[in-house]
């Protein structure tokens, strides 16, 4: 990578102001923009081939992306991505395991209920946690079988009405908020059915053996810095340039290079670039690209969604609730999908931070998480706001308890960031496959040796997974190492998709929603629990 610097002149009308700064021009091999989890695993993948000519720009000081976390308290409390999915072959679990990252068991079996009265008998909480589990079972089979007769996609709440589940019930309404909302971070009014609820990623998962929560105080980008550092040479190596963000990416250059200009006035030369902006970052007007994104790209920008979980974090001086892991709360004046305090977690559970207390350092932290529209309502309040609308529900929940307002609170923001404008991408009703193979298709995609490369999660077979942008990232340098040693793989794009003629089978993961040999379902077919779940009011 070669760098040149040159002096920079801003004149502004009627006050003139010389501006003189570094502005410097980089030539490089591959850009990579982002340095989340995409872009840090690009580079690795990138230098383990033996091509160390790239340069890795963000804007953000430090090297995560959407993983970050922040002190509260004694603590370090993560801000965005928290849990690893699975282990076994799962990427972000060996680079856990490989780094010492501390990690303690997530169980949503551990859950206790409460509605605007107090606490729920657990029982009956767990009885209506057993049944939805089993639709959501169904939802998969449904799923299935409706894709081998190349029926059209549905909305998830138009399949859990087809398989006769209704949150008509406060506690419904809290339950399966748990399953699919809390998931998602989007209620089933608008997620897919073949490729969102009906995928086995919701019931069984990719990876084996159960979720792992981080606790780590040095963060859940620790990993990730790790990673970084094993090609990075320190802090300085001038491959990684932070504090940077990225207004133009011109793509129109005759000689087919690729010319990025950024807010501090340097310009970044490069032969391919990969693109790990974050789904709501493309869809908005913060970078410009020369030429615009051609129409079919937009479509497919403008039909994926990038949805909004919102997790807050309150400090006590005291811990008040018991020692639980989850709660659930059911609000009897509200049955609608989008609720507001339904999920709370319990911070101090047995095997959480009480791990890494000293008994001069106790802290007493409850987690409450919103998603959706209530999750952007709850970003344009507020601090103290947000703690009087909390303060209302804790003294529903717990009636007999004296509150104590919290010491300290911590709302993420994630909507209104102009670096992310979410928190990750799901796929909602009325998406296609090939939208999905356009979201992530190259550009000039009728290139044969296209130089913009699109990665991340979004682009990844399994979207709003941080393993996901991490392999995506592989996957996006082994196609720009072919560009550079012999010819870049053919990308699959659509100019035009329409209603007919799509093959809407599964195609991720080795089909991992591939039609199975089963008799054909039928919605008549349901377990014997499933076909009970109205016969208790709760």
């Amino acid at each position: 990578m070669r760098i040149s610097s040159f002096l920079f002149f801003t004149f502004i009308p009627l006050i003139t102001i010389t501006t003189t700064c570094n502005a410097k021009q980089y030539k490089t091999t591959v850009a990579i923009l982002g340095a989340g989890a995409a872009g840090i695993s690009a580079a690795s993948r990138l230098d383990q081939k033996g091509e160390t000519d790239f340069l890795i720009i963000d804007a953000q000081s430090f090297i995560g992306g959407r993983v970050q976390h922040q002190a509260f308290g004694y603590k370090s409390v993560e801000l965005g991505a928290n849990w690893i999915y699975g282990k076994g072959t799962n990427p972000i679990y060996k680079l856990a395991s490989r780094h010492g990252l501390i990690t303690t068991p997530n169980d949503k079996r551990d859950v206790v209920y409460y509605d605007t009265y107090g606490p729920v008998t657990t029982q009956v909480g767990h009885e209506l946690t057993d049944i939805f589990e089993q639709v959501m079972e169904d939802m998969v089979l449904y799923a299935e079988d409706r894709l081998s007769r190349n029926q059209v996609d549905l909305s998830s709440r138009t399949a859990l009405r087809m398989l006769d589940w209704q949150p008509d019930t406060p506690l419904k309404s809290a339950v399966e908020y748990f399953a699919i909302d809390w998931e998602l971070a989007e209620p089933a009014e608008v997620a897919s059915l073949d490729y969102a609820t009906g995928t086995r990623d919701m019931t069984v998962g990719t990876f084996p053996f159960g979720n792992e929560f981080v606790i780590d105080y040095r963060g859940f980008n620790y990993i990730l810095q790790q990673e970084a550092s094993r090609y990075l040479r320190d802090d300085e190596d001038d491959r990684l340039l932070l504090n940077t963000l990225v207004t133009h990416i011109d793509y129109s250059n005759d000689d087919g290079l690729v010319k990025i200009k950024t807010n501090n006035s340097h310009e970044i030369i490069a032969n391919y670039v990969i693109c790990t902006f974050s789904l709501g970052v493309l869809q908005s007007d913060l970078v410009q690209f020369i030429p615009k994104l051609p129409e079919w790209k937009k479509e497919a920008l403008y039909s994926f969604h990038m949805t909004t979980y919102t997790k807050i974090f309150m400090r006590f001086d005291h811990q008040f609730w018991g020692d639980w892991q989850f709660a659930l709360y059911a609000d009897n004046n509200r049955t609608k999908h989008d609720h507001g305090y339904t999920v709370w977690q319990n911070l101090n559970a047995p095997g959480y931070f009480s791990l890494l207390q000293g008994k001069n350092e106790q802290d007493h932290i409850l987690m409450v998480t919103v998603t959706y529209k209530d999750a952007e309502r709850i970003e344009r309040m507020a601090d103290t706001e947000i703690i009087d609308e909390i303060m209302v529900v804790l003294k529903k929940m717990f009636p007999d308890t004296t509150i104590p307002r919290p010491l300290e609170i911590l709302v993420p923001r994630w909507h209104n960031n102009p670096l992310f404008r979410g928190s990750y991408s799901n796929w909602p009703i009325g998406m296609l496959t090939e939208h999905h193979d356009n979201l992530r298709a190259p550009l000039p995609a009728s290139s044969t040796r296209p130089r913009i490369w699109f990665s991340g999660e979004a682009m990844s077979e399994d979207y709003g997974y941080l393993h996901g942008a991490w392999t995506e990232g592989i996957a996006t340098a082994n196609k720009i190492l072919d560009c550079i040693h012999d010819q870049c793989p053919r990308q699959e794009y659509h100019d035009t998709i329409t209603g007919c003629g799509n093959n809407p089978s599964f195609k991720f993961l080795n089909n991992k929603n591939k039609k199975y040999t089963h008799p054909s379902f039928s919605t008549s077919n349901l377990s014997a629990s499933v076909s009970l779940k109205f016969h208790r009011q709760v």
